[in-house]
């Protein structure tokens, strides 16, 4: 291998493990499930015990994966940004393949939002489903009203 790899693979590898914990924690703020909002209406929707402490496990785990997913298409927009700066030395393919793996993270995390939504169902009851629609339904019609009221002043 060349040195110029080796520094280059060594400069990176340093830029991944300084800037990973920042990308998780990026403002502090976790993402937001389905299931966030389910445990906001727990009193709403009247949830056992045993329903907090299932939808919890669960957010916890689908969160974890979505940090996961957010921290590594974040190194890969970090190697595409580094190896797009430099046109003279640029190779398209490791772009291209930085570019795919971004996206597919991307996608990796639409697919666990969805991934809560399919499980926070089974947790609940039909009667619970129904009274979540109309507590997340009244809630972003509040949420309109309020913007449309800021936008007016």
């Amino acid at each position: 291998m060349s040195k110029k790899f080796i520094a280059a693979a060594s400069l990176l590898l340093i830029v991944m493990v300084i800037a990973a914990p920042a990308i998780v924690n990026a403002g502090n703020e976790l993402p937001k499930t389905a299931i966030h909002k389910i445990l906001n209406y727990k009193n709403g929707l009247q949830l056992t015990e045993s329903q907090i402490k299932k939808l919890t496990i669960i957010n916890r785990t689908i969160v974890n994966k979505i940090l996961q997913a957010r921290a590594q298409a974040e190194i890969r927009k970090m190697e595409i940004d580094e190896f797009t700066s430099n046109w003279c030395n640029m190779h398209s393919g490791a772009v291209n393949q930085n570019i795919k793996e971004y996206y597919k993270f991307l996608s990796k995390i639409k697919e666990l939002e969805l991934e809560a939504i399919i499980k926070a169902k089974a947790v609940l009851d039909n009667n619970q489903l129904k009274k979540y629609v109309e507590l997340a339904s009244i809630e972003a019609l509040m949420i309109n009203m309020e913007t449309e009221l800021t936008a007016t002043f």
